[in-house]
Parts: C-alpha cells; structure tokens; sequence
C-alpha cells in the first residue's frame, strides 16, 4: 500500500533529503551487484520473482497463490523461497511441504511465519523454503528437490544476491493515482518521505507488470497509468481480489454468510492494505463492521487477545491472519471466520493476450527449455 502518511505530508520538507540518500544507497546497492563487487548467485532452475516497488499491501500472496495454481494445472513443481518475515527460525533453510507436516510432529509447538503456512495449505503439492537469504534456499532445492521446476521467489525485487529470469512486479493503485503536487505524490516518492523502495527506473527491470485495482478506480486512474508506464513497454495485467468465500475458523461455528449479514461483525487484519479488506468484507456482507482490529504485526496480537474474547459478535479475518489465529485455542469458543480470496484478472495493457495467454507464452517455455 503505498498511501501517504498524513505525518509523511506534513514532514516533507524534513523527510525530502532523506528520501534522496535512501535513493542513492538503492541505486548504490543495484551497482554493486551489476558489477559483481557483492556476489550473486544464478540458480540452475529458472527463477520468476515476485515483488513490488513500494512496501506492501500489493497482494503478493494472492498473487503467489494464483500461480502456484497454474503452474500445477499445467503440471510444474514449483518451489517458493521465503524469507519468513515475523519469525526467527532456530535453523535456516527451513523447508515445509507436505510430507515433512504431516510427519514432524515438532512443528506444531514451533512459531512459523503465517504467509508461508497459507501458501501451503491452500498449495499442498508445493515446497516452501523459508531463509532470508534466497541464494542458499535455491541451493538447497537444486540439491534435494530434483523434481522442481520453478522457483518462485517472494518479495525479492530488491533482492540481488540471487539472480532471477523473470521480475513480476506488483503495483497498487495507490502507488500510481494522479496526485496534484510533489507532497502527495506516491510514485517515484521514495522511503522515507514515501514507500518505494527504489527509483523509478527500476522498472526497467521488470518482465511484467501486475496491478492490483477495483474496476471502478482503474477507470479513474488508467489514463495516468498508460501514461506512466508506457516508457518500460511492459505488459500490464491489472487484477482485483475478491472475497469468493467466507469459511469457519473452528468446527463448532453453526452461523451462515446470510446471518452474518443481518448481524453486526467485527473485522481483524494485519496485512499491508487493511482497509482495503475492510472495503472488500463490506462489500460482500452488505454492511459496514461495528469493530476493527488492524494489526501491524501479529506480535501484539497478546495484548489484543482479551479484547478480542470479549467481543459479542462474529469476526472476520483474512487468511493470513486465520493461520495465526488457529495458535490460540482459547478463541475456539468465539464465532471466527476467515475469507477466501481469489486473483481475478479482467484487463491489460501494452499487449494483446490477456494473462494466461501471454503466460503460456513467454513464462512456460522458460520450464520446457530447463527440462530439455
């Protein structure tokens, strides 16, 4: 989510020259590793990142999620690399498929990131490496996963010590609507006085481009994003995520979606653009929730716990947030619910194919030319 701060507005004139020293280390940064001063590692397997500019809230794991499921349908082993945020592990790589849950029973006493655990719930023919340094994660697969294909690396646009095919860039809407003036704008407004994390002229690097936008906002602002993104000559699918399904956290819960929507709610969300779930719960229960939770991290979930027992109505919550919340049996007694959501592209720009087509085109041929 790359919305200002109101504090980022009023500071700007403080923030402005910081803002140009993070610019020259990330540029600094990118320099080191195109000229091999810092060593990167190319993996044998080819290598499709999924990142974003800004710092979240652009639907990564959905997005991640997406393509695990088309790859499968087009029977490819994939392999996400992690870098677990939220959580120190005791050892690194730390791998999770199926097979090692469903025998190490250790792993229900331990504290595992919520993102990588979502993923393999809903993508149990999938592997998971989670290590904040990729380049060893990759390593690991070439050496014991021989049947992978495809590594699929999250969140590591900005990560140069493994070299990748493919950078699938994520924008928000945010980072793209037309704002009069320099102290509003978001794009190309860079840490701290914005949410980028690198110049503009990273996109260059970017194989494709992925934005995450309701359909009535994208005919607000799809004037000024052609006219921006037109110098790259990338493809441009632009996505929105919709809630297909609202599931019960624990067994015991009797209510349905249609008593939801004639009783009040409460909404918990602690991810990059909660109020964006908050829009999308409104829209598909018909009314707005009576409470809100937004977290932003799950490690004062504790001290929100006894707030959250004492609620007198149903809540709602993402999935990645419903993965954390199964670690407390105390809220088995509370009416919980989680959402399905689903990626679901409906156009695009600088190209003729939609996104399916163009992936069969210019992604697949990459797994056949590796398994040759």
């Amino acid at each position: 989510m790359a919305q200002k701060h109101t504090l980022q507005i009023l500071l700007s004139p403080l923030l402005l020259p910081l803002s140009w020293i993070f610019g020259f280390i990330a540029r600094a940064r990118y320099f080191l590793y195109q000229k091999q001063i810092c060593p990167s590692y190319s993996p044998q397997i080819p290598c499709i990142c999924v990142g974003n500019i800004s710092w979240g809230g652009t639907g990564k794991s959905p997005f991640i999620d997406y393509l695990l499921k088309l790859f499968h349908t087009q029977t490819v082993h994939c392999a996400v690399l992690s870098r677990g945020y939220g959580t120190k592990l005791a050892s690194y790589p730390f791998v999770l498929n199926k097979n090692i849950v469903d025998t190490d029973r250790s792993l229900k006493d331990m504290a595992l990131p919520d993102e990588p655990c979502m993923l393999l719930q809903k993508n149990p023919m999938s592997t998971i490496v989670i290590d904040p340094k990729r380049a060893e994660s990759a390593k690991l697969v070439e050496k014991q996963f021989p049947r992978i294909q495809v590594l699929l690396m999250d969140d590591g646009f900005q990560h140069f010590a493994l070299k990748r095919h493919m950078d699938f860039v994520l924008l928000d809407a945010d980072d793209l609507s037309p704002h009069a003036g320099f102290v509003k704008r978001n794009w190309n407004s860079l840490i701290p006085l914005g949410s980028w994390r690198e110049p503009e002229k990273a996109l260059y690097r970017a194989a494709a481009f992925f934005l995450k936008c309701p359909p009535a906002q994208w005919e607000q602002i799809k004037e000024h994003t052609v006219k921006k993104l037109t110098p790259y000559q990338k493809p441009l699918f632009v996505f929105q995520l919709a809630i297909t399904k609202i599931i019960p956290l624990f067994a015991q819960e009797k209510n349905s979606v249609h008593d939801l929507k004639k009783s009040d709610y409460a909404i918990l969300a602690g991810i990059g653009n909660p109020l964006q779930f908050q829009a999308g719960v409104q829209e598909y229960i018909g009314h707005a929730c009576a409470k809100k939770f937004f977290l932003a991290d799950h490690a004062n979930m504790d001290r929100r716990l006894a707030e959250i027992l004492q609620l007198d109505m149903p809540l709602l919550c993402t999935e990645k947030d419903a993965v954390k919340l199964q670690n407390y049996p105390q809220l088995a007694q509370k009416e919980i619910y989680y959402t399905q959501t689903a990626v679901q592209f409906y156009t695009s720009c600088f190209t003729t194919d939609d996104f399916e087509t163009w992936f069969r085109h210019s992604v697949l041929p990459l797994v056949s030319n590796h398994t040759k």
